[in-house]
């Protein structure tokens, strides 16, 4: 018996790997008509991926995969958060909006649990091959290389931001057992140790665009696994964490290190198209209309998808309003519009400046760096509000929010469909709106999504004992 991840890729003959639009502020996928279209010069025979001159297709097929794994798992997830409702026909949806996380056999989280493990192993694969180019000195192009790394440290930050357990030694024809919700940290350090060797790479080569966002991932890695050890795990029923402010060294001096490299508002988003890769996400909100825009955010009227995308947002329809200036905040109407126009194509946000500097401020609030104007929260909440020309945030005006109340909001929507929403939830004590009395999101904070229904029949480590793949 093979896992679901073994089952999945061991039938495949050709590997799809789309080709890369790259810019300075985007990442993303266009090219291929059809994944198995023969006469596509991006798809790749199996046996010749041993080629070094094959390396940039075969980490544009790491995006490929990542891109698809994030558009799919971030709909399940924000269903679960106050970020989307649900308002169509299928319960598990709405099993998922009332707060029911841990169910294995909810069909959303399963079918989006494949497409994770699939990254996660495409990446590893493919780092493999590409540094043994590199030590046979046949790798005429370590961007390549160094571009794999980061996009394997996303995927594994995935894992750890979306589930309490998961068999990550899985490999396309062996099984692994579960790594156990105790040990789930260790995906952050996989993650880590990519993005530290993916910066070395991009050093060597002076390629600062790929460093700074291999900074910037490192920076998330580290930030949330210091976020995850709040948490304990497995989750039990109990109140959320005393201490709820993140104050992680190496994610500061991350964070801090990225913004030198460029202090511009950026996005690192995942581009989809027609051609290559879609959105799950973008699908269940603006096609098949499972679920809309959280009522907490925004009016039904403003931000209810429509048939074919082309919605407008409207500054009316937008709820959710800046605490000092009262107007909606226009990062945030600029994501909805994006999101909502695009039917399932709109691109999503991986890393910005705008999470970097949040990062900081959070760690100066966590060591009490609020007091004066010119404390480093202060510095770093204003920086984020200077991008989106709002009114400076000024501690000393009664006025204004206090400092914890500052990053709540600012996060809330600053990092608006990131898959960054639950933990906040759960630390700030601050609960989704529709979730029901006795579910697992109010009773057991930190609760993420479980191993699923396909995996757990699959894997014969959880069949032999199904209590490791809890």
């Amino acid at each position: 018996m093979k896992t679901a991840l073994a089952s999945s890729l061991v039938r495949r003959r050709l590997v799809a790997v789309p080709t890369l639009a790259a810019g300075l502020l985007a990442g993303g996928v266009v090219g291929c008509s059809s994944l198995l279209d023969v006469k596509n010069p991006n798809n790749v025979n199996e046996s010749d991926l041993s080629n070094p001159a094959s390396a940039e297709t075969q980490a544009n097929g790491v995006l490929a995969s990542v891109s698809r794994a994030w558009g799919v798992v971030l709909t399940p997830y924000s269903v679960v958060t106050d970020e989307l409702t649900w308002i169509g026909s299928r319960d598990a949806w709405q099993n998922l909006d009332l707060g029911r996380v841990s169910e294995p056999t909810n069909e959303f989280v399963d079918a989006a649990f494949p497409y994770v493990g699939e990254a996660r192993w495409w990446s590893n694969a493919t780092i493999k091959r590409l540094e043994g180019f590199a030590a046979a000195s046949v790798l005429s192009d370590t961007s390549n290389l160094s571009r794999a790394h980061l996009y394997a440290a996303i995927a594994y930050t995935i894992v750890g931001d979306m589930f309490n357990n998961f068999p990550i030694g899985s490999d396309k024809g062996t099984a692994a057992p579960p790594v156990g919700p105790a040990n789930m940290a260790e995906v952050y350090d996989t993650a880590i140790t990519y993005a530290t060797r993916g910066i070395a790479l991009a050093q060597a080569t002076g390629d600062k665009t790929n460093e700074r966002l291999l900074r910037a991932m490192r920076a998330r890695a580290r930030y949330s696994k210091a976020l995850w050890a709040k948490f304990p795990h497995p989750t039990v029923a109990g109140p959320p964490p005393a201490n709820a402010f993140v104050n992680d060294a190496g994610a500061l001096a991350d964070a801090n290190a990225a913004l030198a490299l460029a202090a511009t508002d950026w996005k690192y988003r995942f581009n989809y198209s027609a051609n290559t890769v879609t959105t799950d996400i973008g699908f269940e909100v603006n096609q098949r209309l499972e679920m809309r825009v959280g009522s907490v955010y925004c009016g039904a009227s403003g931000c209810a998808p429509t048939v074919g995308g082309n919605r407008v947002v409207t500054v009316d329809s937008i709820k959710l309003k800046d605490p000092i200036d009262n107007v909606a905040d226009p990062d945030l109407k600029k994501t909805l519009g994006d999101f909502l126009s695009n039917t399932n194509h709109g691109s999503l946000t991986v890393v910005s400046a705008r999470e970097l500097y949040l990062i900081a401020a959070e760690a100066a609030l966590a060591a009490g760096d609020t007091l004066v104007n010119t404390g480093q929260f202060v510095v770093n909440i204003n920086a984020i509000r200077a991008f989106s020309g709002l009114t400076p945030y000024d501690v000393t005006n009664a006025a204004h929010p206090r400092p914890a109340a500052m990053l709540r909001y600012a996060r809330q929507a600053n990092l608006f469909l990131q898959g960054r929403r639950l933990l906040d939830h759960y630390r700030f004590n601050v609960p989704a709106d529709l979730w029901q009395a006795g579910s697992e999101a109010l009773t057991k904070p930190g609760t993420l999504f479980p191993i699923t229904i396909t995996e757990l029949l699959a894997n014969p480590f959880c069949v032999a004992n199904p209590s490791s793949c809890q």
